[in-house]
């Protein structure tokens, strides 16, 4: 059983001492999202009446206010933040995850030096994934979170620790669009450069970046219903994630693992997939349970995207190809099979300086991708990320792009895998391939992990703002068309594990 550990990143936290882990308790004791939701709206109402109490309703100026407010108990009350985190952990534990909990302002105050650091260590070596939820600072992470990064940095034994371990994440800002995603991706980008696998919210809420919350003034985050469901799935994919990964790596048999490269984008000299190329053959080199199958896509044929009302055109198996795209000569209409079957996938380019007379069908090959996205997360649960050769000032970000792509997929992301070229020569070639090695084991631990998991039926795209798909799948649920198909796509499932494990389970 995963260890998941929430830490919020705000300066406004309620919970002090005893009343973090009566926190925990109340999250353990909550049954379903109903009462969840009472707890939630209950907690947050009592900090706001402490916010009154010490002085707002007098006009007091907020710093006394403030510090009227941390000499309190800190047995109750949640802040936004925490209330945030607080549906996260009780969806880690309705998953099955213990679940522990430290607000960062205890270990890093807003003056002063860094205190209870020991403390704070136990809390991390003993944690098997992060959660971690704070407030949006102009489109980007608080500093407390910047200072529990450069904790990090400065710790060899937690940094180790997290290393290969599962975070998760959640924003809170004072708006819709308030800059909930880009700290999130920020956020997401810095946990990867560490070490760690990335992963967002779940398909319930359409899987995207993390929690996102709107909640500006003290009080206000559990009357953000959507927000508070992408925290609770955010969290809840955090323990799925970790207990498969978890379980795959005490598997010591099983079918191959297969990693697809898409290469999307080279020049005319075919650098790209030449480095491809050397990077599978050191990468795999002893690897014997592992096989790389490179696929050139930059000189195929890439319909663009049409952005159908319904997309896939109709429900089916997994191995069908459903888009509305009719064309043979499409790239999808004749790979799809193979971009579908995969346990781990690299998304490759060449990036040089001169872009002219570059081959590249990223843009149109990453749109197109919406139908398979939309087909339940064809390639969900998966392990992918980025493999990028650039030349030092090719200027593209190439990477972040795919990233934020990727993970939309309900992928699992792994660090970005980016080799540095100048002059002709490759400037990290040895951390380059150490990083693809450490992929392969994150793949292999995932997919053998996901082997041993019941297949599960019931992740469906949800088409959260699209009224017309919306209408069409409830109508397909309301005939048991749905069902029926989720019926076959099981069977499907059961039929190639037995395949791939010539009838043995590992």
């Amino acid at each position: 059983m995963p260890r998941v550990l929430g830490l919020t990143a705000s300066l406004r936290g309620a919970r002090q001492g005893a009343g973090v882990e009566n926190l925990l308790g109340e999250i353990r004791r909550l049954e379903d999202r109903d009462s969840l939701q009472d707890f939630l709206e209950a907690e947050t109402r009592t900090l706001l009446e402490e916010f009154e109490r010490c002085g707002r309703q007098d006009g007091l100026p907020f710093d006394k206010l403030y510090a009227r407010l941390k000499a309190g108990v800190g047995l109750h009350g949640l802040s936004n933040s925490e209330a945030a985190m607080a549906a996260g952990l009780w969806g880690a534990h309705k998953e099955g995850a213990e679940i522990d909990y430290c607000n960062l302002q205890r270990f890093f105050p807003e003056s002063g030096s860094n205190r209870n650091l020991g403390e704070f260590r136990e809390h991390l070596l003993a944690a098997d994934a992060l959660l971690l939820s704070g407030p949006v600072y102009f489109g980007d992470r608080s500093s407390l979170a910047q200072a529990f990064l450069e904790f990090l940095y400065s710790d060899p034994e937690c940094l180790a620790h997290l290393h290969d371990k599962v975070y998760g994440g959640i924003a809170v800002g004072a708006k819709r669009n308030g800059g909930q995603e880009t700290t999130l991706v920020y956020q997401l980008i810095d946990m990867m450069n560490i070490g760690m696998l990335g992963v967002g919210n779940d398909s319930e809420s359409t899987s995207q970046y993390g929690g996102t919350v709107v909640a500006g003034d003290v009080g206000t985050a559990a009357a953000d219903d959507y927000g508070m469901a992408t925290s609770i799935d955010t969290g809840r994919r955090v323990a799925k994630v970790s207990r498969v990964v978890q379980q795959g790596s005490a598997i010591n048999s099983g079918s191959r693992t297969r990693i697809a490269i898409w290469l999307l984008q080279d020049d005319e000299d075919h650098n790209g997939l030449n480095r491809v190329r050397r990077f599978c053959d050191e990468v795999g080199r002893d690897q014997g349970d592992v096989e790389f199958e490179i696929m050139d896509f930059t000189t195929e044929q890439v319909h663009r995207c049409i952005a159908c009302d319904v997309c896939p055109v109709e429900p089916g198996l997994v191995d069908d190809y459903r888009c509305i795209v009719s064309s043979k000569r499409d790239l999808f209409a004749r790979h799809h099979e193979t971009l579908v079957d995969v346990d781990g996938v690299m998304v490759a380019a060449y990036s040089p300086q001169k872009k002219a007379g570059l081959n590249s069908v990223y843009q149109k090959f990453i749109e197109r991708t919406r139908y398979i996205r939309r087909d339940d997360y064809a390639i969900g649960d998966v392990l992918s990320a980025p493999l990028v050769f650039s030349e030092i000032d090719s200027n593209q970000n190439l990477h972040i792009r795919m990233t934020t792509s990727l993970i939309r997929h309900h992928t699992v992301m792994h660090p970005p895998m980016l080799g540095f070229e100048q002059n002709g020569a490759m400037l990290n070639w040895d951390s380059l391939v150490a990083r693809g090695k450490s992929f392969v084991d994150n793949a292999r631990n995932l997919h053998r992990g996901c082997l041993a998991e019941p297949i599960d039926a019931d992740t469906k795209y949800n088409p959260l703002g699209y009224v017309i798909s919306d209408a069409r799948s409830r109508a397909l649920e309301a005939s048991g068309v749905a069902d029926s198909v989720r019926e076959r796509r099981v069977v499907e499932a059961e039929e190639k594990l037995k395949r791939r494990l010539g009838n043995q389970m590992p």
